[in-house]
């Protein structure tokens, strides 16, 4: 008897612990500024919860197609939750298409460092598939 409540309590604390931490947001509040797309982002990513920071750098996409700086970032940050996430396939794909980016006409007004830590993400990435198929 003693065995078999313990077992409920340790499966409901499990279901509790795995359910309770990766809260996806519903909706995102519309008057959110451009920062806090990327410091909840980064929070949820933190925490693992990379369905939610997926939902907010996608989020930020959506409502600011025009500031190509940002969304280089965005990008980036998605990318790297696939990588982390052992989607390979969609990581390559999505640091080839960011470092495709900087070979366009207006690259120029892109920051540095997504360029420099996609090139050494794709890099592992690229390691780390041939792996898989040897």
């Amino acid at each position: 008897m003693k065995t078999r409540s313990l077992l409920i309590m340790a499966a409901l604390f499990i279901i509790l612990l795995f359910s309770g931490c990766n809260t996806v947001p519903e909706s995102i509040d519309a008057d959110l500024a451009p920062i806090e797309f990327f410091q909840l982002g980064q929070e949820a990513s933190n925490k693992t919860n990379y369905e939610a920071a997926l939902l907010y750098y996608q989020t930020f996409i959506d409502r600011f197609p025009e500031d190509a700086q940002r969304i280089v970032e965005a990008e980036f940050e998605i990318a790297n939750i696939y990588y982390k996430l052992d989607d390979l396939q969609k990581a390559d794909e999505m640091f080839t298409a960011i470092l495709e980016k900087y070979n366009q006409p207006g690259a120029d007004v892109l920051p540095a460092w997504p360029k420099i830590l996609s090139e050494k993400q794709l890099a592992t990435v690229q390691e780390k598939s041939k792996e898989a198929v040897e």
